[in-house]
């Protein structure tokens, strides 16, 4: 049996004033093909001591320089789960979504971990919602694309929709409930 580390996320789909979201590309770890690059929203580990929406405004400001209120940024829109390996270390990531908007499609980095510095070399790109919709390019989260739309709108959902963890079904498993 793999023994698998807990790494919570909190993860923030950020939204420019032309309802373009952002995306980074990377590689992504194991179970997901290395090739060709994949796109995910900014976010990463939640540290000890903070909440979600802690987590969230902190990694949004540390990639991408915009400074978030976590309490502004609401209850959490999406979560989903799963299992992932990278160097032989095993992790098991609940990742936590919000959803903010910010006044600029500008991305200037704050404090990058080494491993996100090698990343930020894949580059990023702001999409739209029907750009997401027709990509055949690996995004996470998977379902982000059929979410979009509604939150874009100002909707929010009363419970975090629960998506999919691989791209087998990538519109998640229930649909957006307002």
């Amino acid at each position: 049996m793999i023994s698998r580390t807990h790494r919570p996320t909190a993860r923030v789909i950020l939204a420019a004033p032309d309802d373009r979201v952002l995306l980074f590309r990377f590689v992504p770890p194991d179970p997901w093909p290395k090739d060709p690059p994949s796109w995910h929203v900014p976010g990463g580990g939640i540290e000890p001591g903070e909440t979600p929406a802690q987590a969230g405004a902190r990694e949004a400001f540390e990639e991408t320089g915009h400074v978030l209120d976590p309490a502004a940024l609401g209850d959490p829109v999406a979560v989903n789960e799963g299992p992932w390996s990278n160097q032989d270390r095993h992790f098991y990531t609940v990742h936590t979504y919000f959803f903010a908007r910010v006044p600029s499609p500008t991305v200037a980095p704050a404090a990058l971990e080494d491993y996100e510095q090698e990343e930020w070399l894949l580059g990023n790109r702001w999409w739209s919602a029907a750009e997401l919709a027709a990509t055949t390019e690996r995004v996470f989260p998977p379902g982000l694309a059929g979410i979009l739309p509604a939150l874009l709108a100002g909707a929010r959902p009363a419970a975090p929709i629960r998506l999919a963890w691989t791209h087998e079904n990538p519109a998640g498993n229930s649909s957006l409930r307002m």
